[in-house]
């Protein structure tokens, strides 16, 4: 599914906030600075857009983790993809904003981890934590459910992002690590979680795992 993003400012100039799109498009096969880039798209996508789900109901994003793999981070949790930047990806896992998949991947490459290859990059941006006014929705796959659910089978509207700059109320994290990642390198200790500090904070679990609950107010 493609990600439509409505803006109240589609003209460009010489000084425009560059767009979530072009954002997602710095990520790539020869991206070196890529930390640095995580950062700005989270600062951007979660003080500046909210989702508006098939059934209508707009959310802001609370809580984003960040996947992402080619020459330069070889980071072997991430999903392969073949998908344009800007696409909505739904796995088992939740849902996922991609940035540029692999357009070598094929069936003789499938299985593998590319570390070898110097074309490949792929991944995305898994949304893990949204909310309203109404309710926190906390957990990739509550998520996805929330998102895709409640659109009539008649024709439903779409899942799209929609520009509020400015709006969002969101003061974002300090990086943090991401939710049970296990591989054998460096990027399970990697802090590519950002989350809304206003409303959620750190917490550990029972097996040394790090993951984000709601506040107590």
């Amino acid at each position: 599914m493609n990600i439509e993003i409505n803006s109240a400012n589609n003209e460009k100039s010489a000084n425009a906030v560059p767009s979530l799109i072009d954002l997602l498009n710095e990520l790539n096969a020869e991206t070196e600075d890529i930390k640095n880039k995580f950062k700005k798209i989270a600062e951007e996508l979660m003080c500046n857009y909210q989702i508006v789900s098939v059934s209508g109901e707009k959310f802001n994003i609370h809580e984003i983790e960040f996947y992402f793999f080619n020459r330069n981070h070889l980071d072997t949790s991430v999903h392969h993809h073949n998908m344009k930047a800007g696409h909505w990806r739904v796995h088992y896992s939740g849902l996922d904003i991609t940035f540029n998949g692999c357009t070598y991947l094929n069936d003789t490459c499938k299985n593998k981890k590319c570390v070898d290859c110097k074309l490949s990059s792929y991944g995305g941006i898994l949304i893990r934590s949204i909310g309203n006014s109404e309710s926190i929705i906390i957990g990739p796959l509550r998520v996805q459910t929330s998102l895709l659910s409640g659109g009539s089978i008649l024709g439903s509207k779409s899942l799209f992002i929609e520009e509020n700059r400015g709006c969002n109320n969101n003061k974002v994290s300090k990086p943090s690590k991401r939710c049970g990642v296990k591989n054998a390198n460096k990027f399970e200790e990697e802090d590519y979680c950002y989350y809304n500090e206003n409303l959620l904070i750190n917490s550990l679990k029972s097996d040394g795992t790090t993951t984000r609950v709601a506040k107590k107010i």
